[in-house]
């Protein structure tokens, strides 16, 4: 408490006492009937700032006490000043060597990650990030690690030698799921299960229809990609919950959280299993992300960039997103597996490539490389795609109204009697950039592909692009052939 503070309440006291003194003495006024109302507020007045002034003096000669215990605990107030003087340079020294502790950890971290982007180092050399105890380091290239656009995470399991009971509880229990939608992989058992020929023909359109999973992978698959190979000797055997993105001085890295596992009953071990999902899901479970830029409101589509103002929002878009949900039964059906596809994509030696697209005479749109897939739409969601197709260069939605004439010749050539009253109005509305019909049906056009292979090949071939910019088709134009 300040000096002045001190004064101010002294101040306050006498200026209570002396404002007491005149309500007493307006109270006892005999004209005080005559002028009630007035009296009555100036004392209810005179109440609320008394109160105020009590409360706010009560809490600094609390203050106050406070201090002068202090004070006398250091053996008075001179001595009690010096201790806080000595404390607050103490603290100014600590701040500025914890200030040159990080600078000093920053300007290493930038020197060893220097060294090892020039190869002056190599990746074992980096010191560790993980603690190589409850979570290790693992090189991108095992392929296993969580998607958080994944409904299932899977909690793979993983030995260094071969477990009798522990693998037998695995393989009798195929589909093992506890809560918050993990599943539990037992790597042996992928062979089997790539046997799906709709799953595989799904992630890799261009093989023949005869493939076949042609690779055997058991549980000790993992360890070979631990960055420190000392650590294998630190693993018997347990689950891990695999993430990727993780970055060390420059090397990217999945990090695995290690559980060990014991052997016992069913009953015990799926008492360790789902201990084992609550502190991973503790851990790791995370608030859904989104986007504080706001949707515009239907009743602003008057303007002409509504269109590609709303291009982002396809998938939330109540109408459209229930257009693309219909497409995506297949996927959620195949996604049920819980196969990590980045392992699938790494062990399999058949490797996903794009495929020819070919606009036949009768304006079918077939791709050649997938087993002569035919992608089929609607006419006038096939005349869109076409349109698009025929501009590399990308079409800006607030220009669509310039694409009329060719829009409509295209759909004539699709359905040469079916240029009625009914199409002529779809085209009118498709191109007009104040109306989301452009986006639903772009949104179709997107559930055509990738209703029939995943969608980081399927991304190359339907409309895309960012708000203000040109919404283009990225497909090399090398790849596409009109007949």
């Amino acid at each position: 408490m300040t000096a002045w503070e001190i004064i101010l309440i002294i101040c306050g006291g006498i200026s209570l006492l002396g404002f007491l003194f005149m309500l007493i003495a307006l109270i006892l006024d005999n004209n005080t009937k005559a002028r009630g109302k007035e009296n009555f507020w100036l004392l209810l007045a005179g109440l609320f700032i008394i109160l105020v002034f009590l409360v706010w003096a009560a809490l600094k000669l609390s203050d106050l006490w406070d201090y002068l215990s202090k004070a006398r605990k250091h053996g008075g107030i001179r001595k009690y000043k010096a201790w806080l003087k000595q404390k607050e340079i103490e603290e100014e020294k600590a701040r500025q060597e914890r200030e040159a502790r990080v600078k000093a950890e920053r300007e290493e971290y930038e020197r060893v990650k220097k060294n090892f982007l020039e190869g002056k180092i190599t990746r074992t050399d980096l010191p560790r990030m993980e603690d190589g105890i409850t979570s290790f380091e693992f090189k991108p290239a095992m392929g296993l690690y969580v998607d958080y656009e994944n409904e299932v995470r899977e909690i793979v399991y993983v030995e260094r030698e071969y477990n009798e009971r522990l693998n037998r509880f695995f393989q009798e229990h195929k589909d093992l799921r506890l809560y918050h939608m993990y599943k539990f992989i037992y790597l042996p058992n992928l062979c089997k299960e790539l046997e799906d020929d709709d799953y595989l023909h799904f992630l890799f359109p261009n093989a023949s229809p005869d493939k076949r999973a042609d690779f055997h992978v058991d549980s000790t698959y993992p360890l070979q990609y631990l960055v420190y190979s000392e650590d294998i000797s630190k693993i018997q055997q347990g689950m891990f919950f695999f993430r990727g993105g993780m970055d060390n001085h420059g090397a990217e890295y999945i990090e695995g959280d290690y559980h060990p596992l014991l052997e016992g009953s069913d009953e015990e071990i799926i008492q360790q299993l789902t201990e084992i999902v609550k502190q991973t899901h503790n851990k790791h479970s995370r608030a859904a992300l989104y986007s504080s830029y706001d949707k515009p409101d239907e009743d602003e589509g008057v303007s002409d960039d509504y269109a590609d103002y709303n291009f982002s929002w396809e998938t939330t878009d109540s109408k459209v997103a229930q257009i693309v949900e219909e497409v995506r039964e297949r996927i959620k059906m195949l996604k049920e597996y819980g196969l990590p596809e980045n392992l699938l994509f790494n062990l399999l030696k058949e490797k996903q490539k794009l495929s020819r697209l070919v606009v036949t005479k009768d304006m079918r749109i077939v791709l050649p490389d997938y087993n002569e897939m035919e992608i089929k739409m609607e006419p006038i969601n096939k005349a869109v795609y076409l349109l698009f197709l025929n501009h590399p260069e990308g079409i800006i939605f607030k220009y669509l109204p310039d694409y009329r004439k060719e829009l409509a010749d295209i759909y004539q050539k699709i359905k040469p009697l079916g240029l009625n009253e009914r199409a002529l109005q779809s085209i009118e509305d498709v191109t007009n950039p104040c109306l989301n019909s452009i986006n639903e049906k772009c949104a179709r056009i997107k559930g055509a592909f990738i209703s029939k292979f995943s969608e980081n090949l399927a991304k190359h071939y339907y409309i895309s692009g960012w708000r203000g910019e040109p919404k283009k088709i990225t497909l090399s134009r090398d790849l596409v052939k009109w007949e």
